[in-house]
């Protein structure tokens, strides 16, 4: 490794140390996020909020998911059953590997926000100042838009206030307690309870989803910025004080996103898989339902979207990564080479060689990160949906 690879490793260490008030506001929404759902292992911890920490994992995890993995077992129909498993349970189960990913690879998480903040990472022009600029405003946009919609789903659950049945917003069954006319105040706790429940749980899901997201945007800023420091040499003075760097930086963000696909690949694996499942289960259940007397309806429609972005933005930005490391290669080969000596000519000829492989990003080696796999697991959802329209139309 270089001086500069050296240096850029203890900038990094040196980083770890930083606030979290130097970041953009969605990864600062997300530590609030993992302090408030007893996410945060940054060590040392106190007695306070180890105790906290203790009764959130036991009222709003183990006993949540515990009810409703027994709600399956009280169904009255096997369309019940089947909605639970498909509409409930798959979210359910990504959500809990997204929480331990990030309580016990804390530590490497933080490691890897903070290397987005080292000196190699910040724009030296007012071009690069502009790309990255435009590149975060993109970051924060999906992340609000996402955020918002998951929120409106969770709280579109109040509607069913304004029906007159006392039903509860995702499983109907709670240890056997009576609700409804006679009990009405068991109604109110058992309706908050699963409110509030859900709504951290969400809180969950989008963090990690804003987790992977705003590292793979940070990497494909960082291969604009790359690309337009390659196409900007133009002689062979220039090459020689820029190249090294140049390519340290390279295999700094390809060991990055390295990283990243390790980290995340056993939650992204689990959100691909059920996906497909999930958004046919929502729209089944979303069409059956949808009339004006039917309000909850719209808490399906917003659930379907809250799912598909769920599934559109790691594939956005993992798609994003792999076609600015291919318009890499462009760019090394945009650059003045044709004014260089002989020497430096066959070092790019070898790293073209070397560029021609892209950055891609897997889950487990299944799934890729990119618009294809989006666009295949909603087709999926889709062949699903009208097969399971058609049988039902026939019975």
């Amino acid at each position: 490794m270089t001086n500069k690879g050296k240096q850029f490793i203890e900038q990094t260490l040196e980083n770890h140390k930083l606030k979290w008030d130097n970041y953009i506001l969605p990864v600062r929404i997300t530590v609030w996020t993992w302090k408030i759902c007893a996410l945060y292992n940054e060590k040392p911890q106190g007695l306070f909020y180890r105790a906290y920490r203790y009764t959130f994992n036991f009222f709003l995890m183990a006993v949540y998911l515990f009810t409703l993995i027994l709600n399956m077992f009280v169904m009255q129909t096997f369309e019940q059953l089947v909605l639970y498993i498909m509409y409930i349970v798959f979210t359910e189960v990504v959500m809990v590997l997204k929480a331990v990913i990030t309580y016990y690879k804390f530590d490497q998480i933080c490691r890897l926000h903070q290397m987005t903040l080292c000196e190699n990472f910040k724009p030296q022009d007012d071009l690069e100042t502009e790309l990255h600029r435009k590149a975060i405003g993109v970051i924060k946009y999906y992340y609000y838009l996402y955020f918002i919609i998951s929120c409106a789903a969770v709280s579109s659950a109040l509607l069913y206030l304004l029906q007159k049945e006392y039903r509860t917003p995702f499983f109907p069954w709670m240890f056997g307690i009576e609700y409804g006319p006679e009990a009405r105040g068991n109604y109110g706790i058992i309706f908050a309870y699963q409110i509030i429940g859900m709504y951290f749980h969400m809180l969950i899901n989008v963090s990690g989803d804003e987790q992977l997201c705003y590292l793979l945007g940070k990497i494909s800023i960082q291969l604009d910025l790359l690309a337009n420091r390659f196409q900007r040499l133009r002689s062979s003075q220039e090459f020689e004080r820029a190249f090294a760097g140049l390519v340290d930086h390279y295999e700094q963000l390809l060991k990055m996103l390295r990283d990243v696909e390790k980290l995340y690949s056993p939650a992204f694996f689990a959100q691909f898989s059920a996906s497909g499942l999930v958004i046919c289960a929502t729209a089944v259940k979303a069409s059956s339902m949808f009339n004006l007397s039917e309000l909850t309806a719209f808490q399906n429609l917003l659930y379907m979207i809250a799912m598909m972005l769920q599934m559109y933005l790691p594939c956005h930005f993992g798609n994003e990564v792999t076609r600015k490391s291919n318009v890499l290669k462009t760019a090394v080969y945009s650059s003045q080479w044709y004014n260089m000596r002989l020497k430096e000519r066959k070092i790019i000829l070898m790293l073209l060689q070397r560029l021609n492989k892209p950055f891609t990003m897997t889950a487990y080696y299944f799934f890729n990160y990119n618009l294809q796999a989006y666009t295949t697991t909603l087709n999926m959802a889709y062949t699903a949906y009208a097969l399971l329209q058609r049988t039902t139309t026939k019975i």
